[in-house]
């Protein structure tokens, strides 16, 4: 997991209006371990190679679930909360880490599910970037 990819991957979730198989892909090669296929055409959106079988991604831009079991396994013990606010019910995300200093990471986007995914990619970049000082 390389910062830069994390960081185009953020800008990806950003920019997203909804779900997207491709991104549940993106997602799954940059931070689940995952592979992309080596000769993509005929499959689905969202193939990827998982302990070399093809699999689908697991869909984490459009499942709350999904992108909570993400959270969990790659943030262990660490804090979320998500809705809604302000007169457009602008969906929102927070993530808190659970050891000092405790930082908060936010953002908001155009639902609950992106927003837990920005958030936690923001998270990501900022953990491993405080692993390799």
């Amino acid at each position: 997991m390389t910062s830069p990819d994390l960081h185009s991957l953020l800008d990806r979730v950003r920019e997203a209006t909804g779900p997207s198989r491709e991104l549940d892909a993106a997602i799954a090669i940059a931070i689940d371990g995952a592979e992309a296929l080596r000769y993509p055409q005929g499959h689905p959106p969202g193939v990827i190679v998982r302990n070399g079988k093809i699999a689908f991604a697991s869909p984490v831009s459009s499942y709350l679930d999904a992108v909570v079991a993400l959270i969990e396994e790659k943030l262990p013990g660490w804090q979320r909360a998500s809705g809604t606010c302000g007169e457009q019910d602008m969906p929102w995300a927070c993530l808190t880490e659970p050891d000092e200093p405790c930082r908060d990471f936010t953002a908001d986007a155009p639902d609950e599910v992106l927003a837990l995914l920005a958030a936690l990619l923001q998270a990501l970049i900022e953990v491993q970037n405080h692993d390799e000082a």
